[in-house]
């Protein structure tokens, strides 16, 4: 977990990169934390965030998620509210956790 500290209302974070490296779910929601920071203007960036938000098709429940690392765009389905990484071919994968939240914020 990076060390953090507040600058008025902005977080300044000391890591270069947040980093996904077990593939958990727990890292998808850090990822997502940190992500939703950033796009709230909340956070002095001083790291890359390896997850982004792509795109939210709230018709057919699907998250399109970009790997900024690796360069790769991961598609995340939602079946009975519970979703599937086509990439991982896992429900409980770092970006199941990124999607749920994403899901979650998005339709309040």
């Amino acid at each position: 977990m990076p060390i953090s500290h507040k600058i008025g209302n902005r977080v300044k974070v000391d890591f270069a990169i947040l980093e996904i490296k077990n593939n958990n779910v727990e890292e998808g929601i850090e990822c997502f934390s940190h992500w939703s920071s950033i796009e709230d203007g909340n956070c002095e960036v001083k790291r890359d965030n390896q997850l982004t938000l792509t795109l939210f098709e709230r018709e057919k429940n699907r998250l399109l998620l970009h790997d900024n690392l690796d360069n790769l765009d991961i598609e995340v389905v939602f079946t009975d509210g519970v979703p599937f990484c086509n990439m991982c071919g896992l429900d409980d994968c770092a970006h199941a956790g990124f999607a749920i939240c994403a899901k979650q914020n998005l339709l309040g």
